[in-house]
């Protein structure tokens, strides 16, 4: 998804004794195979708001998705000024930035906009704990894509910037938080290339820092037996995005999405997730439950 320097193989000499671990548990070569983590870079957003507006083209979610887009394009041009503060404190900052930057949204969604750009920091830092803990209330909504927004913007600068080296990576089959900020994975994504083709990697719709998971085994329970994949049909019959489909476990019946870039080159996690809540509402129905989370599909809890 992410072109960077961590997509090259790691070396012995450059990684921590965690990360070696994790590498050996995930059947990787120290100098052969790729890193563990792959860090964002700084073009993730100006991509997202491309791939955005094409998934919109004739979707009956089109508005919501041009929407994000625009969000998209503010987070492009925040996230490419420096930080002056740990991220943990910079969203606050960068939600100002993006309130300046988004001056010609509808009328309801930039009152709400202007008034949590405006609001005090204790304010803030009570919205951001029920946003963090999916504890949201109802009047925290309409709100809630602005704050995703923000620490988006703020984390994924912080990520852009580290060595992946220094990152501790994950030594378990069921590591289901970014190693970066914590998050969860918003989909695992199926790689292409010399190096890379065929691994899993699950991307944080926090700070889009990608950490490689083993395909063979459930990312919540580990489970390998009772996996399989699941998509939604189109009215002939087709499938309606053959790049995105459903990994269910029966055993602990949970799901996650899994992206074919062999069939979409240009795929956004974020994006494509948004694009496909359908396969969301039917694994629903079927009452399997989804691990990780969008950050643009917040619930009040």
């Amino acid at each position: 998804m992410t072109a960077s320097s961590s997509d090259a193989p790691i070396s012995e000499a450059a990684m921590s004794e965690a990360t070696a671990a994790a590498m050996a548990a995930a059947g990787l070569v120290p100098g052969q195979s790729p890193s563990p983590l792959r860090l964002p870079d700084a073009a993730i957003f100006a991509r997202r708001a491309a791939r955005l507006r094409a998934l919109a083209e004739g979707h009956a979610m089109g508005d919501w998705l041009r929407f994000v887009a625009t969000l998209a394009d503010a987070q492009a041009a925040v996230a490419a000024t420096p930080a002056d503060l740990p991220p943990e404190e910079q969203w606050a900052v960068d939600l100002r930035a993006l309130a300046a930057k988004l001056d010609t949204l509808p009328g309801g969604a930039r009152e709400v906009l202007t008034a949590l750009a405006a609001s005090d920091a204790d304010t803030l830092e009570a919205l951001a704990g029920r946003w963090a803990g999916d504890a949201l209330e109802d009047g925290d909504l309409a709100a809630a894509p602005f704050l995703a927004a923000a620490f988006q913007t703020a984390w994924t600068r912080h990520a852009a910037t580290l060595d992946s080296a220094s990152v501790t990576a994950h030594a378990t089959a069921t590591a289901t938080a970014c190693p970066v900020c914590g998050g969860a994975p918003v989909a695992g994504v199926l790689q292409v290339g010399m190096e890379s083709g065929g691994l899993r990697y699950l991307h944080c719709g926090i700070c889009h820092t990608a950490w490689h998971h083993v395909r063979s085994s459930c990312v919540a329970c580990g489970d390998g037996k009772d996996v399989s994949q699941r998509f939604v049909e189109g009215a002939d019959g087709t499938e309606a995005n053959g790049a995105v489909r459903a990994e269910t476990c029966d055993a602990c019946h949970s799901y996650l999405k899994l992206l074919f870039l062999d069939k979409a080159p240009d795929l956004d996690p974020v994006a494509d997730d948004l694009a496909t809540l359908a396969l969301d509402l039917l694994l629903g129905e079927e009452e399997y439950r989804r691990i990780g989370v969008n950050p643009f599909l917040a619930v009040a809890g």
